[in-house]
């Protein structure tokens, strides 16, 4: 049987599938990543706000029991000031980690398309290939079948 002529089509559309699984793979990676560090800044934010929350309870126990001095609550009142400002650090944080959370889950749906998209290209070919190989194969039994009835025919 004859070779196919587009082979180099083939083989261009195999790697080209493989280099966009390889990208999906990275994508993917990336999505987890992103989506750890968004757990992992949440749980920081979470975790100031407990420590921010216990110490404005111990302070407004002391309080409560007479034990502060106006001393203490100035700074209490600048412990609140910086309090705040870390708090909207942490909150910035999270709101960072989400939109990066954001793209990469978007990258990798990208990629899932474009892994989509190479491997219906590779299924052209491959149907094409398919197509021209029974035509070639038909074309042959054809020629092998008239050799036969050739060979068969009675001499005269």
């Amino acid at each position: 049987m004859p070779k196919y002529p587009l082979e180099p089509l083939v083989a261009l559309r195999e790697k080209k599938v493989e280099e966009a699984t390889t990208e999906l793979a990275g994508a993917m990676r990336r999505r987890e990543a992103a989506a750890s560090a968004l757990r992992a800044a949440e749980a920081r934010r979470e975790a100031a706000a407990r420590r921010a929350a216990g110490v404005r309870a111990a302070e407004l126990e002391a309080l409560s029991k007479g034990s502060l001095r106006a001393r203490d609550l100035a700074r209490a009142d600048a412990w609140a000031v910086r309090g705040s400002v870390e708090r909207d650090a942490l909150v910035a944080a999270v709101a960072r980690a989400g939109a990066a959370a954001d793209e990469a889950l978007h990258d990798e749906r990208g990629a899932q398309a474009d892994v989509a998209a190479r491997h219906a290209e590779a299924r052209v070919v491959e149907v094409h290939r398919e197509r021209w190989d029974g035509e070639q194969r038909r074309h042959l039994e054809a020629r092998e079948e008239e050799a036969s009835a050739d060979a068969w025919r009675p001499k005269r």
